[in-house]
């Protein structure tokens, strides 16, 4: 059993096709771009931000520092900048979604236990 409760990180999110084939975003990068777009995007789901670092994000895309250099201009738009930070907007506003899709699901089986149980007492 656990010991400490805290919220757990998904080791997945979820990627719809539709939304990706038809984001306006994506018509503005090639095939590489989307390629890198889509690396960082799991960088960002596994740490939530990355260090806005030419090497780091290099790494990340498995690229050397002048193709990163070139390919960031055509992807940046699909990330926000903030305290030198990378963060994915969309890639955020799913975390929140399965976080509160989480808290949801806890707390309607904690009232159905509660139901159950107290209906049990009952009879």
């Amino acid at each position: 059993m656990r010991r400490e409760q805290k919220i757990e990180q998904s080791p997945a999110f979820q990627f719809y096709a539709g939304d990706w084939i038809s984001n306006p975003g994506r018509y503005k990068m090639s095939l590489e771009e989307q390629g890198a777009f889509i690396l960082l995007m799991c960088h960002c789901w596994l740490g939530k931000k990355l260090p806005f670092d030419w090497e780091i994000l290099a790494r990340c895309c498995n690229c050397s520092l002048d193709k990163i250099k070139k390919l960031w201009p055509r992807i940046e738009h699909m990330f926000v900048i903030k305290d030198n930070n990378i963060i994915c907007p969309a890639i955020e506003e799913e975390r929140m979604h399965q976080i509160n899709n989480r808290k949801a699901k806890a707390a309607a089986g904690k009232k159905g236990a509660a139901i159950r149980w107290n209906n049990a007492e009952r009879t």
